[in-house]
């Protein structure tokens, strides 16, 4: 087995609600006290439907990534940071001479970026998704991937005129385009120089056209489902259903509180409880026969350990497959974190 394919398809990420009804417009609101739960500044951004989307104001987690062997052991896999912040919402650059217009307005993001090298194989992959004070997009999620490959993606949500829109768009490599720094010196002088075929360079990729379809009210992306389950998980719920987006597609997810266990991570335990992402094809969607791609490549249903009443993170586990036979088990095990509420921390 390859390691660096190992690693590639560790890391090869691509990625609610109820039935369509009347858009309800989202608002944003910050914390105001010091709730042992939440750290204060955290930005509430309210779907129109419960629970929101809490976004902590400063929170970075550091993660480690095994995958499992067998007989072998595990094996490192790269390192993944989680992050969130709230800043000042600006809609728009300003117009030259003009000075660029003041708003009590607050935006949040999220974040998740894997690291690492191996056997010659460089991997820098970040998703950042935004929650934005504005109609459109209410929800701007991106994918940049650099080093050995790169490509990029981008996920626009919000409402429309009677529903939801999508607009997704993404870089591909160019195919006959005329630009002379894309073409390959012949190495003989009767022949003559041609395209690059499929190389791997950044600057060799052209945006494509715009996707566009309409989804469900209140659709959300990967990592906006994930910190909807943080809020499952505070508020005490046993079940939420939602619809996510991933790419152009969507996904009916279930979140479903599981057991309550103490995870080991680096410094001791956390009282942790189990969510499940159950996710399946809506009916009527278009299926391409392939099963839900998520965080990390993890294919199908996903779990992820949660502090018991903070919502952070802790564990995320899954299966990766191989090739089309080997499924390897995938952990994302928590390693360093700050910025995260009061109450969280290790079980004494």
């Amino acid at each position: 087995m390859n390691p660096s394919f190992l690693f590639l398809a560790l890391f090869w990420a691509s990625s609610q609600l109820p039935d369509d009804g009347e858009v309800v417009p989202s608002s944003f609101t910050k914390a105001a006290s010091s709730s042992p739960y939440l750290v204060e500044g955290s930005l509430h951004f309210d779907r129109g439907t419960e629970p929101g989307i809490w976004v902590p104001p400063g929170e970075q987690l550091k993660f480690k990534v095994h995958v499992d062997l067998g007989v072998l052991g595990q094996a490192s896999a790269g390192a993944v940071t989680m992050s969130s912040g709230v800043e000042p919402f600006v809609s728009s650059l300003p117009l030259p001479g003009k000075s660029r217009e003041t708003s009590e307005d607050m935006a949040g993001w999220v974040q998740i970026r894997a690291q690492g090298k191996h056997l010659g194989y460089e991997l820098d992959h970040t998703m950042t998704t935004r929650f934005l004070p504005q109609d459109w997009p209410r929800v701007l999620s991106s994918e940049v991937q650099k080093g050995s490959e790169n490509r990029q993606r981008e996920l626009k949500l919000g409402p429309g005129t009677d529903e939801w829109n999508l607009s997704y768009r993404s870089d591909s490599h160019c195919h006959s385009c005329t630009r002379r720094e894309h073409f390959v010196e012949a190495s003989l002088p009767w022949n003559k120089d041609y395209h690059c075929k499929r190389c791997k360079r950044g600057e060799h990729r052209l945006w494509g056209s715009s996707r566009e379809r309409s989804v469900p009210t209140q659709a959300i992306d990967i990592l906006g489902a994930v910190y909807l389950a943080r809020s499952l998980v505070r508020d005490g719920a046993d079940e939420l259903a939602l619809c996510m987006v991933q790419k152009d597609r969507l996904w009916d997810v279930t979140l479903k509180q599981g057991r309550l266990e103490d995870i080991q991570v680096s410094g001791g335990h956390v009282r942790c409880r189990e969510v499940r992402l159950s996710v399946s094809r809506p009916e009527g969607e278009p299926s391409d026969g392939g099963k839900f791609s998520g965080l990390f490549g993890i294919k199908g249903d996903l779990k992820i350990w949660f502090h018991e009443t903070t919502g952070v993170p802790v564990l995320i586990e899954g299966d990766v497959p191989i090739g089309d036979i080997i499924d390897l088990h995938a952990t994302i095990r928590l390693e360093g974190f700050e910025g995260t509420p009061e109450a969280f921390g290790f079980v004494e």
